[in-house]
């Protein structure tokens, strides 16, 4: 059987005052719920890891294991994270690079959005090049059958490699699981993502023809 073309890529590739008190319940609200920080499955979103937090993704390939990411990100500030990622497809080299975003604003659920900036593979070695970006996320707050739970909707722009406008979100039909689904200016991905613990996350992954397995462990400091 020959490869599935789907992993032959080449590497190259007016405002308002509102009272505080009014706005605590939300801004509590927001900070309560399990963040999957700044990137969807592979875009950026307006939110980043919160400070002090660090989160670990591992994403394969499930038939065959011919495609594996691994993603380390870290809270640096209250404005800065930084995701150091690698990647590996059937065909080619193991490469590795960085992500770097700054987050002028973050959400507060059904009020504000959130927007960030940044560069994704800012060493410019994985497979859709380096790409500057500007995100910004709506949190829309949806009943589901075991509460409230912010669903997100990010829209945004990428310059570099693969200059292309972006979007995705999330919907929550609990608070333990949710749909997942963007467009990166290159590939559309979908997925399911299962909360069994506030730290972890257990995604199933379809991209092109392939179908991932993703686990995110999530600590904070």
């Amino acid at each position: 059987m020959g490869p599935i073309r789907s992993i032959q890529v080449p590497r190259r590739r007016d405002r308002r005052y509102i009272p505080t008190v009014r706005l605590l319940p939300l801004l509590l609200f927001g900070l309560c719920v399990p963040a999957s920080a700044d990137r969807l499955l592979s875009i950026p979103t307006g939110r980043k890891i919160p400070f002090g937090t660090v989160r670990f993704e591992a994403m394969s390939e499930l038939s065959r294991g011919r495609a594996q990411e691994y993603f380390l990100g870290f809270g640096l500030t209250t404005y800065f994270d930084v995701e150091v990622r690698s990647e590996y497809f059937s065909g080619s080299d193991p490469a590795g690079s960085f992500d770097v975003s700054y987050n002028f604003i973050a959400p507060i659920p059904d009020i504000t959005p959130g927007i960030s900036v940044g560069v994704q593979d800012a060493l410019d070695n994985l497979r859709d090049g380096r790409r500057f970006y500007g995100a910004f996320t709506l949190r829309p707050v949806f009943s589901t059958i075991n509460g409230d739970v912010p669903a997100d909707l990010t829209l945004g722009f990428f310059l570099g490699t693969h200059s292309a406008p972006f979007a995705g979100g999330t919907i929550p039909f609990s608070r333990e699981f949710r749909l997942l689904y963007e467009y990166n200016g290159i590939r559309i991905t979908s997925g399911l993502e299962v909360l069994p613990r506030p730290d972890l996350a257990l995604r199933l992954v379809f991209r092109d023809e392939d179908v991932l397995g993703s686990v995110q462990y999530t600590r904070r400091f």
